[in-house]
C-alpha cells in the first residue's frame, strides 16, 4: 500500500466530513447549471485515462471552484437582505410591530435548528473520536490471509485459514482490467469520480433511517465497503446509523490517504465472494484453478456479481457426505465431497456486469453479445487443494510441529501460535514427497494389504468380551433401532416431578461431568460399539446426545438431571413411545465409524532426516484425526534390536574401547565370550520364574545353544531376555532415549524396567511409528540419530524467513557397531523371519513384530535410501487373523513401489573397525573363540537343537524356510500363515 501516512488528528478528519457535505452542496448547483450528463462522462473516463496514475480526475478543481461560487453566493445573498430591511424600515412602525413578532418566531426557529445543528454535530463528534483507528500504511495487517504449505518439491498441498482466512494478496497491477471494469460498473459506477461518498444515495438512505424505523438501506460505494470490511468487520452487518457514521469517517480517511488504485486494490483482496473464498486470487483459484491475472471476461463478471450475496450466488457448492439432496450438476468431486455448479442463480446479475460494461465503453457489443451467449460452467475447474484428496495426517503434524516452534521462538501460547499459522499468510514448505505419500495412500487403500478380525467371544447380546470376559464393545443395535433412533428404555430414567428427568447411572450412557467454554456441563455419553457389515468390521468409539449447556447437571449419585425447561425448549427431542422415549439420529452424534483393522506408517530419508510420508490410519476423511502414526501401541519383538541387542554391541564397544572386560553370565549354557558379539552363544532355555518356565517361544518349546546372530534372526525371546539381563535396564533406557524413544515409562511401581517391557516390548505406553522409523535408521545411517522433521522453511507474508530447519543429529552408535547391526538386520530379511519384506530392487535389513494373541503386528525396516515402521492391529485389542508376515508383506508393497526407478544401491562400506572372523563381524577388540556345545540343549525342549550353526557370509542368499516367530510358527516348517 501507500507510503503516505495519516499524520492528521481525529479532529482533522471531522473538518474534513462536514466538508464532503459543502461539496454535495455545490456540486449539484453546478449539475444544475451545466447539466450532469458531462459529470457522468467524466466519472466514466476516469478509470482510462488516469487509473494508473493514482490521480482523480476533477476533483479538486470542482472542490475549489465551487467554494468560490459558493463564497460569491453569500455575499449576494447577504446584500439582497440588507436592501430588503431597509425598504421594510421606511414602511413604517406598526408593520414593523406585526414583523417583530415574525422575526421573534424565526428567531426561535433558527435557534432550535442550531440546536439541533450543534446536537447532531456533538453526536457525529463522539462516534468519530470513538471510531476504530485508521492505519492505512498496513491494511492487509487488518486481514486473516490463508497460510499455504508445500511438499518438498514446492507444489501446493494444503491451505490452511480459519473461517475468514482462505485469502491471498495479489497487487494491483496483477489484477485485470476488466475484473476492475466489471467490480466498478456493477458495484460504484462513480467510483474513479467521488469522493468516498454517493452523497445522494446516502442522503436517501439517512432519510429512510428516520421514516422508516431505524434500518439504513444498503448505498455504500467501494471505499465505504472496503472501511467497512477492514475497520468494522465486528459491526458490518448490522444497518444502523451509528455504524453509517463510523464508517464514513473511515471512509474519509481512506480516500484522503491512499489513490484510488489502492483503494480498489485493497478492496479486491478484502471482499467475501462464496466458496469460502476471500479476494479475488482465492476465488479465481477455487473457481476457475487459475490466478487471477489470467481471468477472461466472462469470469471477471462471474466474481464482480458475487459480492452482493457471496453465499446465495456462490457458483460451486460443496455437498459433504450427501449433505444436500439439491439436483445440481456435479462438476468434481473427492472422496470427502461432491462439488455442484450453482452458477445459474446468479447469472441475472452476471448478465447485468456484462450489460452495465458495454454501457459504460469498457467492452464492445460483440463482445457483450459474446459472452452474453457463453455458457459460465465451461470455465469452471474446482480448485480443490491435494489435501482434499491426500489424508491430512501429515498437514496436521505439520501445524502441531510449527505450533510448537513457534511457542518456544516467541514465547507466546498455543492459541497465539495457532493464530499466526491459520491467519498469518505463512508459506509452510514441508519435507513431505507427493509421490511417495500418494504410493503409501493407494497401498491402504488395498484390503489386500491387511489381515482380518479373528473370532472374537460375544455376550448373548452381542457385545464383543475380552480375555477376561469384560464387554469391549457393544453391538450397535444395542443403542440403535433399524432407523438409528436411540430408544432410552423405562430402567434407564425417572420422570421427576418438577418435570425434570434423571438419566440412570451404570446402564447403558457414560455420565461425565466436563467443562465448556469455562463453563461446566455434562456429557451423556454412549459407549464403544461395532458394527459387521458385509463381513467388515468398523469400530465406532463414541458418540453423545446433543443436549445444549446449562440443560444438564449431575447429582449425588452420579445421574444425570435434564432440567424441565429443556423439555419446553426441544419438546420435539425425546419423543415418548409407551413408558420408552425415543432420540432421532437428529438429536444425538457419533464419532466417524472407523475400518478395522487399522494401520498406521511413516517414511523417512535417511540421509536427511526428513519425512517423506505419513499415513496415520484408514477409510477415514477431514481433519485432526487420530494419527496413530504419532499414537503409541506395543512394539513387540520390534524393540529387540534398539532395546538389547543394538546396546549389548554398543556396550561391548566401549568396554573393550575404555580397557575393560565385562562381566558376563555363562551359568545357563551360554557362552558370551570376553563380550557381547554377533557371534556370542546364548542358550535358548527357559528362565525359571516363580516356578514357572518364562518366557515363552513363539514357536512350541526351546531349542538350545545360537548365535545372537541367529537370535535375531529367528526372534528367539528367551535371547533377548538373557541379553537384556547382561546389559541391564538402566542402559538399554539410556540408549532407547539416544535414538529419540520418549515414552518410556521409569516412575511408579509399574514402569518398563524390565525385561518383560524392554526386551520383549511388552511396555506401559507402546512406541509410535514415528519414533521407531528415526530409531531404527540410526543402523544404516552409521550410528547417526538423526531428528526426524517435517517442515524445512517457513516465511510470513511478506517473504522474510521465520524460521529454516534441519534435522539436528548426534552419534549414538559406534559406526562399527551401527554396520554390523544393519548387517544382522539385513539377515533377518534374507536368512530370518523378516523375509516376506524382500523387495528386488534395493538390500533390505529390518524386524518384525508381534504382540501377545496377535493385537499387533509390525515390521520396522530399511533400505540404504529410507527407513520405514509399519504397525498393524485394531484399534482395540481384537487378536488378528495373521501376524507379523503380513506387516512385513505390506511393507514390501509400499517399498517395493518407492524405490522403483531408483539406481540399486548398497548400504554403508563396512568401517576400519570392523573385522571378520570365522564368518562374522566383529569391531576391534571384541572377538572371542566360542563355539556351540552340542550336548547343551534346553531341558524343556521339544525340538533338538541344531548341532552346527552356519556361520553368515557378507552377502547371504539362501533364506530359511519359515514365517516369524512372532507368528507362533515353528521356524524350520514352511509358513502357513497368508
Amino acid at each position: 500500500m501507500s507510503d503516505k501516512r495519516n499524520d492528521n488528528n481525529k479532529h482533522d478528519d471531522i473538518n474534513e466530513f462536514f466538508a464532503q457535505f459543502d461539496q454535495a452542496t455545490v456540486d449539484q448547483n453546478r449539475r444544475k447549471q451545466s447539466g450532469s450528463s458531462s459529470a457522468d462522462a467524466a466519472g466514466r473516463s476516469g478509470r482510462g485515462n488516469a487509473s494508473r496514475s493514482g490521480s482523480r480526475p476533477g476533483t479538486r478543481s470542482r472542490r475549489n471552484a465551487g467554494a468560490a461560487s459558493e463564497s460569491s453566493g453569500k455575499t449576494r445573498r447577504k446584500g439582497g437582505l440588507t436592501a430588503a430591511a431597509s425598504r421594510k424600515k421606511q414602511g413604517g412602525s406598526k408593520k414593523a410591530k406585526a414583523s417583530g413578532g415574525k422575526y421573534t418566531w424565526l428567531k426561535a426557529a433558527g435557534l432550535i435548528c442550531l440546536g439541533l445543528i450543534l446536537g447532531v454535530g456533538i453526536y457525529v463528534g463522539v462516534i468519530f473520536m470513538t471510531a476504530p483507528e485508521v492505519d492505512t500504511n498496513n491494511i492487509y495487517s487488518m486481514l486473516n490471509q490463508r497460510s499455504v504449505m508445500y511438499d518438498a518439491d514446492g507444489n501446493e498441498i494444503d491451505n490452511l485459514y480459519f473461517s475468514d482466512g482462505n485469502r491471498t494478496i495479489v497487487d494491483y497491477e496483477d489484477m485485470p482490467e476488466d475484473l476492475v471494469n466489471a467490480v466498478v460498473s456493477i458495484e460504484d459506477n462513480n467510483f474513479w469520480s467521488h469522493n468516498g461518498f454517493n452523497f445522494v444515495r446516502m442522503i436517501g438512505a439517512v432519510r429512510d433511517s428516520i421514516f422508516g424505523g431505524g434500518q439504513i438501506s444498503g448505498t455504500s460505494t467501494i471505499t465505504q465497503q472496503l472501511a467497512r470490511n477492514v475497520y468494522l468487520s465486528e459491526i458490518k452487518s448490522q444497518r444502523s446509523l451509528n455504524r453509517k457514521i463510523s464508517e464514513a469517517y473511515c471512509t474519509i480517511v481512506l480516500e484522503k490517504n491512499l489513490t484510488k488504485e489502492e483503494i480498489m486494490e485493497a478492496y479486491l483482496n478484502t471482499i467475501y465472494l462464496g466458496f469460502n473464498s476471500y479476494g479475488v486470487q482465492a476465488a479465481s483459484q477455487a473457481y476457475f484453478s487459475k490466478n487471477v491475472q489470467d481471468l477472461n471476461t466472462l469470469e471477471c463478471a462471474a466474481l464482480a456479481a458475487l459480492p452482493q450475496s457471496p453465499d446465495t450466488y456462490s457458483i460451486i457448492v460443496a455437498d459433504y457426505e450427501g449433505s444436500t439432496t439439491s439436483s445440481l450438476p456435479t462438476v468434481a468431486s473427492t472422496d470427502s465431497a461432491t462439488y455442484l455448479y450453482n452458477g445459474d442463480i446468479s447469472k441475472d446479475r452476471r448478465d447485468m456486469v456484462l450489460r452495465n460494461m458495454e454501457r459504460e465503453g469498457y467492452i464492445t457489443e460483440d463482445e457483450m453479445n459474446q459472452w452474453l451467449s457463453d455458457d459460465l460452467r465451461n470455465y469452471i475447474k474446482v480448485g480443490v487443494s491435494s489435501s482434499d484428496s491426500m489424508s491430512s495426517y501429515f498437514t496436521d503434524y505439520v501445524v502441531e510441529q510449527l505450533t510448537d516452534d513457534i511457542v518456544s521462538e516467541y514465547g507466546v501460547d498455543q492459541a497465539t501460535a495457532q493464530d499466526m499459522i491459520y491467519t498469518g499468510g505463512l508459506q509452510i514448505y514441508t519435507t513431505l514427497d507427493s509421490r511417495i505419500q500418494s504410493i503409501v495412500e493407494e497401498e491402504f487403500d488395498d484390503p489386500d494389504n491387511f489381515a482380518g478380525v479373528a473370532y472374537v467371544r460375544t455376550n448373548s447380546d452381542g457385545a464383543l468380551l475380552s480375555d477376561s470376559g469384560e464387554v469391549l464393545l457393544y453391538d450397535y443395535s444395542h443403542y440403535f433401532n433399524d432407523e438409528d433412533q436411540f430408544v432410552l428404555s423405562s430402567d434407564e430414567y425417572t420422570m421427576e416431578s418438577d418435570g425434570s428427568m434423571k438419566i440412570l447411572a451404570g446402564n447403558r450412557l457414560n455420565i461425565y461431568e466436563t467443562e465448556v467454554n469455562g463453563e461446566p456441563d455434562v456429557s451423556i455419553e454412549f459407549k464403544g460399539m461395532y458394527v459387521n457389515e458385509d463381513g467388515i468390521f468398523y469400530f465406532i468409539e463414541s458418540g453423545a446426545l446433543s443436549i445444549p449447556q446449562g440443560y444438564k447437571t449431575v447429582d449425588g449419585d452420579g445421574n444425570a438431571v435434564i432440567s424441565a425447561q429443556f423439555f419446553e425448549d426441544y419438546p420435539d427431542f425425546f419423543v415418548a413411545s409407551g413408558d420408552s422415549y425415543v432420540v432421532s439420529s437428529n438429536n444425538y452424534s457419533l464419532k466417524q465409524r472407523t475400518r478395522q483393522p487399522q494401520a498406521a506408517t511413516v517414511i523417512m530419508e535417511n540421509s536427511t532426516g526428513e519425512i517423506k510420508a505419513m499415513m496415520g490410519g484408514r477409510g477415514t476423511t477431514g481433519e485432526q484425526l487420530f494419527n496413530r502414526a504419532t499414537s503409541t501401541r506395543q512394539p513387540g519383538s520390534s524393540i529387540k534390536p534398539i532395546a538389547v541387542y543394538g546396546p549389548g554391541l554398543q556396550m561391548s564397544y566401549e568396554y573393550e574401547r575404555d580397557g575393560r572386560t565385562m562381566t558376563l553370565d555363562n551359568s545357563d549354557g551360554s557362552n558370551w565370550g570376553d563380550y557381547i558379539t554377533a557371534g556370542s552363544i546364548i542358550n535358548d532355555s527357559p528362565i525359571n520364574l516363580n516356578g514357572s518356565s518364562w518366557p515363552k517361544n513363539a514357536y512350541s518349546g526351546y531349542r538350545g545353544q545360537m548365535t545372537l546372530r541367529r537370535a535375531v534372526q529367528q526372534s528367539v525371546n528367551t535371547c533377548a531376555v538373557k541379553t537384556f539381563q547382561q546389559v541391564g535396564a538402566d542402559y538399554s533406557v539410556s540408549m532407547l532415549k539416544k535414538v529419540g524413544i520418549t515414552s518410556v515409562d521409569e516412575e511408579g511401581e509399574v514402569n518398563d524396567l524390565n525385561p518383560a517391557a524392554l526386551a520383549l516390548g511388552g511396555m506401559t505406553n507402546g512406541i509410535s511409528p514415528l519414533e521407531l522409523t528415526a530409531a531404527y535408521a540410526v543402523f544404516p545411517n552409521g550410528g547417526e540419530y538423526k531428528e526426524p522433521i517435517c517442515y524445512t522453511r517457513v516465511l510470513n507474508s511478506e517473504d522474510e524467513v521465520l524460521f529454516e530447519k534441519t534435522s539436528e543429529s548426534e552419534q549414538v552408535y559406534d559406526e562399527g557397531v551401527a554396520w554390523i547391526m544393519t548387517d544382522i538386520l539385513r539377515t533377518v530379511v534374507t536368512q530370518g523371519i523378516g523375509s516376506s519384506a524382500a523387495i528386488g530392487s534395493q538390500p533390505v535389513g529390518g524386524k518384525t513384530g508381534t504382540t501377545d494373541n496377535n493385537y499387533d503386528a509390525w515390521f520396522s525396516g530399511f533400505t540404504p535410501q529410507y527407513t520405514m515402521a509399519l504397525w498393524m492391529g485394531n484399534d482395540v485389542n481384537i487378536e488378528l487373523t495373521s501376524g507379523s508376515a503380513m506387516s512385513a508383506r505390506f511393507w514390501s508393497a509400499i517399498m517395493s513401489r518407492v524405490c522403483e526407478g531408483l539406481p540399486t544401491e548398497s548400504f554403508r562400506d563396512r568401517p576400519d573397525n570392523v573385522i571378520s572372523t570365522g564368518g562374522e563381524y566383529y569391531t576391534e577388540g571384541t572377538y572371542s573363540r566360542v563355539s556351540l556345545t552340542p550336548s547343551t540343549t534346553a531341558p524343556e525342549s521339544t525340538t533338538a537343537a541344531p548341532t552346527t550353526e552356519a556361520p553368515p557370509t557378507e552377502a547371504p542368499t539362501v533364506p530359511t524356510t519359515g514365517s516369524s516367530s512372532d507368528s507362533g510358527t515353528d521356524p524350520t516348517v514352511p509358513s502357513t500363515e497368508n
